[in-house]
């Protein structure tokens, strides 16, 4: 088995987005999803912006087509815009650990939609690694009673299923769009765009109760999660979609649940229970076949 960058880089973002979960699941009932996430790019946009200086690629976007720009744009809409807001919806209804484990399978819409728009050649081991995977995410979904409505159950699985199709339409998208950008570059123009985007969503939506200013602690943890999930993982997400390809990307990063759980293992003392264990292997099962 050779491990590349490429699959390192996949993995670890897995690594951080779990991370950034577990500090999300203390904010997502107390800011409004649009608010959060204009803080979060906000803060990833300065990020980059600071990085841009030390990129080797420099500003120069001569090379890119406008066919790349369009998919550029069309993947930053349809996968932060919308697939991120409905995964803070689906957060704030059923919970992080549900949320994470029903977007997992969106290894297998990035698979689909990789068939049908790229014409990727399949090979089974992958298909199978992919189908393990997404197994396993369903398995971890049972780790957490979700005390609310029904109807609030059934929006918040709705609306993560939605966010895995719509995070494996851009995933597939930005393959071909930042053939002639680095991480950084593409980085750098999609998160101010998006910022500014969630803000107007927030002004347009936002109530008399959500017209108070957050507290510091608030928006620094926000803030934090802005620089580990938009920032840094985003670095590594799109270093891995250019090197091993936008379905096996998803299928590494969809390893969040496994590494997530862990972490509630470790720092919040929860219970494994042989569902929980089965939920691993299959995941991690997935992933071996897939990097083999």
């Amino acid at each position: 088995m050779t491990i590349t960058n490429g699959d390192i880089a996949g993995l670890f973002c897995a690594l951080v987005w779990a991370l950034n979960g577990l500090i999300l699941r203390t904010q997502s009932t107390k800011v409004p999803p649009a608010l959060l996430n204009t803080i979060r790019c906000s803060v990833a946009a300065v990020f980059f912006w600071v990085l841009i200086p030390f990129d080797s690629g420099g500003l120069d976007f001569s090379e890119v087509t406008t066919r790349e720009w369009l998919l550029l744009v069309s993947a930053m809409f349809i996968g932060i815009v919308v697939g991120d807001l409905l995964y803070l919806v689906s957060i704030r209804e059923i919970g992080v650990s549900r949320t994470l484990a029903l977007v997992g399978v969106y290894p297998l819409t990035t698979l689909l939609f990789e068939q049908l728009l790229l014409d990727v050649p399949l090979k089974p081991s992958f298909a199978f690694g992919s189908v393990l995977v997404a197994s396993g995410v369903v398995c971890l979904s049972s780790r957490v009673n979700v005390d609310a409505e029904s109807g609030r159950v059934r929006l918040g699985v709705v609306v993560a299923i939605v966010a895995a199709f719509l995070w494996g339409l851009s995933t597939v998208l930005l393959a071909p769009a930042i053939v002639h950008m680095t991480p950084i570059q593409a980085n750098a123009i999609r998160m101010p765009a998006v910022a500014v985007v969630f803000y107007f969503l927030w002004r347009l939506t936002r109530g008399p109760s959500r017209t108070g200013l957050m507290d510091r602690r608030t928006l620094m943890i926000v803030g934090l999660t802005g620089l580990l999930g938009m920032g840094i993982a985003s670095i590594f997400y799109l270093y891995a979609i250019q090197q091993v390809g936008a379905a096996k990307t998803a299928t590494l990063s969809a390893a969040t649940p496994v590494f997530g759980l862990v972490m509630a293992v470790v720092f919040l003392k929860e219970k494994v229970t042989v569902r929980l264990a089965l939920g691993v292997a299959l995941c991690v099962g997935g992933v071996l076949l897939v990097l083999g």
